[in-house]
């Protein structure tokens, strides 16, 4: 399966999940919109959400070198073996994680600074949503696993029985149990995208048996190092959400719910495009340093890149063009509990989370790049001095911008942790870019301007129509604007997936 096939159908798979989580994120917004039973909410799914970006990328990154070698030398014993390992090791891990997690939740909701009703709330939330940790690392090791084989879709596929299950479970439960349906609703969604992959499991010839014997094994060993400093990474690089979810529990209620409304709309360019490029590229990555290729390696990664800055830096743009009417499209209803203060709030925060996009997209596919190398050390060190430069930032901008500032600070600490993984790189490996990258910047930049002048003039021109029409038009035209200005600038990428569509069709 070539590079641009598995892309499309993980951003396909990837657009269906997340439509469907925002559906998720419709019924909470119409019931609870920017109250303390929101806030609650989504203060306990802040550790559910961050294992779920932790885990799975931690078990890939090493995981995936290793399997990929042992599959390369055919022998199927030692790969079941290193299977049963892992699995025994992951299982029992994340069990005795579940249960303290379970034992400390009213610690952790001190945390927050939390106290009395929402308290209360929250602390019910966290026990009802710690289960799904366990099923979180089982299904990390599983997609591992199948990417190991060149095999995606499952993987992504359960992204969409999760936002499936929990739409189910919600509405089913929620009638019943309130707030709490909501929790119990989430972890059954996880529950959900680790069965959907039982039986890709099964056809890959994997069982489920626990193997103990762990002495002496090299290749457990290998990623027994190179895990912990991913891990601490990982943990590192998400470290800012609950930074986040502190700093702004102290601004008042409602500024979580805004802001986790505004990161979920900035998320799903950041899932649809980096999930389709970082994953298949990976295996790529480590294929071509362990047979010393490194100049496939830099011009896979550039191109990786440049494909990140055709996609994600319109978005942007767009979020600043046509973030607000989004915003009330999606959210607001005439009897639901969001109102033009919770509006107003959630476009602050999107617009500055915006500003960060591609970065933090070059900073997750560069650190699977220093992970090809088997160098963990260099990610942990600049995400410690990431949350340095979030730290320094909330501390400037919070007074004058409020939530915004919060928003701000994590764009600001992206910028800083992709141009110091950027400049590592260069220095451990030579030269990344040349000039076509630069290139490809001056069009992406000329295309955006056009893209905007022409959503100016089409916002003039339906200004007489109703705000959906209006919105689904000038949306449409203005995506349609900018990759024809991307052609006309003859951007060889644009004109590259232009002709193998093409080539396709007339086949």
């Amino acid at each position: 399966m070539n590079l641009l096939r598995t892309a499309t159908m993980i951003v396909a798979l990837t657009l269906i999940g997340r439509l469907l989580g925002f559906v998720r994120t419709l019924y909470v917004s119409n019931l609870y919109g920017t109250g303390m039973e929101a806030d609650a909410y989504f203060l306990a799914l802040t550790i559910p959400m961050t294992l779920f970006m932790i885990i799975p990328g931690a078990i890939n990154a090493v995981l995936i070198p290793t399997m990929r070698g042992v599959l390369e030398d055919g022998n199927k014993e030692r790969v079941s073996n290193l299977y049963h390992k892992m699995l025994a090791v992951i299982a029992v891990g994340f069990f005795l994680l579940t249960a303290l997690g379970m034992l400390f939740s009213p610690q952790i909701a001190s945390m927050y600074g939390l106290v009395g009703e929402k308290a209360d709330i929250t602390i019910r939330q966290l026990y009802l949503m710690w289960p799904s940790v366990f099923f979180i690392g089982i299904a990390g090791l599983w997609a591992s696993v199948l990417n190991s084989h060149q095999h995606f879709f499952t993987p992504t596929l359960g992204s969409v029985a999760n936002s499936v299950i929990v739409i189910i479970g919600m509405v089913a439960l929620v009638p019943l149990s309130g707030v709490d349906g909501l929790s119990i609703a989430t972890t059954l969604g996880y529950v959900a995208a680790l069965l959907v992959m039982i039986p890709t499991m099964r056809k890959f010839g994997y069982n489920q048996r626990f193997n103990w014997h762990l002495r002496d094994d090299e290749d457990m060993k290998s990623m027994g190092e190179r895990v912990v400093p991913i891990m601490i990474g990982s943990i590192i690089s998400q470290t800012t959400i609950f930074l986040e979810r502190g700093l702004t529990t102290g601004l008042g209620d409602g500024k979580v719910a805004a802001l986790s409304y505004a990161n979920q709309i900035a998320q799903l360019p950041m899932a649809i495009f980096v999930g389709a490029f970082t994953l298949p590229l990976f295996p790529l990555l480590a294929n071509y340093v362990k047979r010393n290729e490194m100049h496939l390696m830099k011009a896979t990664l550039q191109k990786g890149l440049s494909y990140l800055l055709i996609l994600l830096l319109p978005v942007t743009v767009g979020f600043v063009l046509y973030g607000e009417p989004v915003i009330r499209l999606l959210f607001v209803r005439d009897a639901g509990a969001f109102g033009d203060t919770a509006v107003v709030w959630t476009f602050t925060g999107l617009v500055f989370y915006g500003v960060g996009l591609y970065f933090l997209a070059a900073r997750d596919l560069i650190t699977r790049a220093f992970y090809a190398l088997e160098n963990t050390r260099t990610p942990v060190i600049i995400g410690a001095i990431g949350i340095g430069v979030y730290l320094l930032s909330a501390y400037l901008f919070i007074p004058p911008l409020g939530h915004g500032g919060v928003a701000l600070s994590a764009s600001i600490s992206a910028m800083a942790q992709a141009g110091l993984l950027f400049l590592m790189l260069w220095k451990a490996v030579g030269k990344l870019l040349d000039k076509a990258f630069l290139l490809t910047l001056i069009k992406v930049v000329i295309s955006c301007a056009v893209m905007s002048a022409a959503a100016y003039g089409l916002n003039s021109m339906l200004s007489t129509v109703t705000p959906v029409i209006q919105l689904l038009v000038g949306v449409s035209i203005s995506i349609l604007v900018y990759f024809a200005a991307l052609y006309a600038c003859k951007e060889p990428l644009i004109h590259e997936i232009v002709g193998k569509y093409l080539k396709r069709f007339k086949k």
